[in-house]
């Protein structure tokens, strides 16, 4: 595969509150509604912070309350968007598996969901293979042979790790996978001497521990020249795209590493949200975003010039527009729009067609599922990643 990357008011909710008539020059032709409600993670997380930045922009800016709803989980974040409790979710990478209808969501009350891409976050963060410094590892294909932390139970992590390996042409069978309950206890375990090397976030706490530690921390750099490895990597893991990382334990900002990254968080809504509402918080938050880059960490991620058009979930028509407006929306985006949107259909279609005969046990449902899903995609002559 070739990808080109261009560059409710309920108990737990934050609600940020809206004074009157608070907005500025230049939003005449912004018109937002008085709320907006989206879903995002839970207190504490980056996304959760990103929302007070941005809720703050938003009321000041435009008298516009922003209500959150946080949530734990994948399943608590996407639940709102789907029974229309929320408009938006400002979601992690599980929006993406939720529009191909796997994993978690290849299951009767999820399918494919029609989802569609608002504004992305692309920082200055990364992603790739944390390894122990005394491991004698030095690039991705030497973790053959060595132990490897494996979140069984976390797809997102568990896929990309195996993205990962493929960069190198390797695969599990080739490391010495040692599995844990989450994301994080496969990093503690590079601590504990009990793996070697581990799939992490750059700015993951753990990885500060790690560093500081006697095993110590190297970042196992990802050369974005290496065509055929990309090649390998994403015809696992499409949504991951390379890039240059200057921010976590051990690396240089003024050296970045090559290393990967998908965005996070990703605001995203449905299908059926209005699009000139949708081109309007685009552009509420290309407008304020000198409000609010620098009022939570990692929140300068939502700039214009970082969005990735050419990537794997469909834009809303009104952040299209507005793209527009500014010049940024080329012919190769609006192709790669064209091919996401009929590969939603077509899953729609499929899944339509499957859900009334599908089998009831949970397992038999999911593998008869992915059979039909892979089968309706290579008919269409779509890529089907997942299987």
């Amino acid at each position: 595969m070739n990808i080109r990357w261009t560059g409710l008011a309920i108990a737990g909710c934050l609600a940020i509150a809206a004074p009157a008539g608070a907005q500025e020059s230049g939003a005449k032709e912004i018109e937002l509604p008085n709320v907006i409600a989206w879903s995002a993670y839970d207190t504490g997380s980056a996304g959760h912070a990103h929302s007070i930045a941005i809720g703050n922009m938003m009321r000041n800016r435009y008298g516009t309350t922003v209500r959150v709803l946080p949530g734990r989980n994948d399943v608590s974040r996407m639940t709102p968007l789907k029974n229309g409790t929320v408009e938006y979710c400002l979601c992690g990478i599980a929006s993406y598996f939720a529009g191909e209808g796997v994993f978690l969501f290849a299951a009767p009350e999820w399918g494919p969901q029609p989802i569609r891409v608002v504004l992305q976050a692309v920082g200055d963060y990364g992603l790739g293979v944390a390894a122990a410094a005394d491991a004698g590892i030095e690039s991705v294909g030497d973790l053959k042979g060595k132990r490897v932390g494996r979140a069984a139970s976390s797809p997102a992590v568990d896929v990309s790790m195996e993205a990962l390996l493929a960069f190198a042409g390797l695969t599990w069978e080739d490391v010495d996978a040692v599995e844990y309950s989450g994301y994080v206890n496969t990093l503690t375990g590079i601590l504990e001497n009990s793996v070697d090397a581990a799939f992490a976030l750059t700015t993951t706490t753990v990885n500060y521990q790690i560093e500081s530690s006697p095993r110590g921390l190297k970042w196992l750099e990802m050369p974005q020249d290496d065509a055929e490895a990309w090649d390998r990597l994403t015809n696992i893991a499409p949504y991951i795209t390379p890039h240059m990382v200057s921010v976590g334990p051990g690396i240089d900002p003024a050296s970045p590493i090559p290393m990967a990254q998908y965005p996070y968080p990703i605001l995203v809504t449905g299908t059926g949200q209005d699009p000139a509402e949708v081109r309007n918080i685009v552009a509420a938050l290309d407008e304020g975003f000198d409000d609010y880059k620098d009022a939570a960490p990692g929140a300068d991620a939502y700039g214009l010039d970082r969005q990735i058009l050419n990537w794997v979930m469909p834009w809303s028509e009104g952040s299209i527009a507005y793209f527009k407006e500014k010049g940024l929306w080329t012919p190769e985006a609006q192709e790669n729009q064209d091919k996401l949107v009929d590969r939603q259909r077509v899953l729609l279609e499929a899944w339509k067609g499957f859900i009334e005969g599908a089998p009831d046990g949970e397992e038999e449902f999911a593998t008869a599922w992915m059979k039909a899903r892979a089968e309706a995609l290579e008919a269409a002559g779509h890529e089907v990643y997942f299987r």
